[in-house]
């Protein structure tokens, strides 16, 4: 015979029952949650794997090896483009300036001469016709004409396709210097470079030995000359100096004490209306204290 159980039992049994559903009611949830999850792979190291690093950024793409042997082949064959066209190029050049004979010499053309003889600077030059102009060298051309007897300056170039020009500057006499051989012309550099024509020009004589470029008497009479009023150097028929203390020679026999080339300008304008007063010597050597000894 089966008991039933009491009514006390019977509550006390259908408590635990709900604990229990409760249990696993709360449970299942975590289990499912866990099981939907997406399963995570743990990094990868060594060979072929990417380790700690970060991904590329997007839009970046590694070329392959095809594409960087296609770089390669391009880059090669604009290398072998380039090199075979400065081969063209030079070969050309080649032809045109020395094979085919289109730009050889046919003419010497020398300028700027006055007293210089022209044959003088073409000898010099000694430029061989019928030769490429581009081997002609300047440069020597222009070494050899400077060394012609008045000759200050030259500039040598090239005219294509035929010419090599000679621009030649002259030395400009500005004063005479009688020597024991001859009369010579001197240039404002104080270099006696020429014999004087007969008859000579009309330049003041230096009335003093040693001229020469480097010599401090020489530079004063010059820069004396070059400062004087063309109407007061006309009349100068001769200069002397001692170190850097000028006399100048006036053609009616009177002189003039300039002093050092120093205040020029004040020296000139005072001597002005000093010589209009008579005397033989004027001095000018203090412009604010000048003198005429009668």
């Amino acid at each position: 015979m089966t008991r039933r159980p009491t009514g006390g039992r019977r509550a006390r049994s259908d408590a635990a029952w709900e604990r229990a559903g409760r249990g696993r009611a709360t449970r299942a949830p975590g289990r499912t949650a866990t099981a939907d999850r997406a399963p995570v792979d743990p990094p990868r190291s060594g060979r072929g794997g990417t380790g700690g690093a970060h991904p590329p950024p997007a839009g970046r793409v590694r070329p392959g090896p095809a594409a960087a042997r296609y770089r390669r082949r391009r880059l090669v064959a604009g290398l072998a483009a380039v090199a075979v066209l400065l081969v063209g190029v030079g070969l050309g050049t080649r032809v045109l300036l020395y094979d085919a004979h289109l730009a050889d010499v046919t003419d010497v053309a020398v300028t700027g001469l006055a007293t210089v003889p022209e044959q003088a600077v073409r000898d010099a030059a000694a430029v061989p016709l019928g030769v490429p102009l581009i081997t002609v060298d300047t440069v020597g051309v222009a070494r050899r004409v400077a060394a012609v007897e008045g000759v200050a300056s030259v500039d040598v170039r090239r005219a294509w396709p035929h010419t090599v020009e000679v621009a030649v500057a002259e030395r400009v006499p500005v004063a005479l210097w009688p020597t024991p051989q001859a009369l010579l012309e001197v240039d404002a550099t104080g270099l006696p470079y020429r014999r004087a024509p007969d008859p000579p020009p009309a330049l003041p004589r230096l009335a003093f030995s040693g001229v020469g470029p480097a010599d401090p008497a020489t530079a004063a009479a010059l820069a004396v000359l070059a400062g004087l009023p063309p109407p007061l150097r006309a009349q100068v028929s001769g200069v002397d100096a001692a170190g850097t203390t000028v006399t100048l020679a006036l053609a009616d026999g009177r002189s003039v004490r300039w002093g050092d080339p120093e205040r020029a300008a004040d020296k000139a304008a005072v001597l002005g209306p000093l010589l209009g007063q008579p005397g033989t010597v004027y001095d000018v050597s203090s412009p604010d204290l000048p003198t005429v000894r009668r």
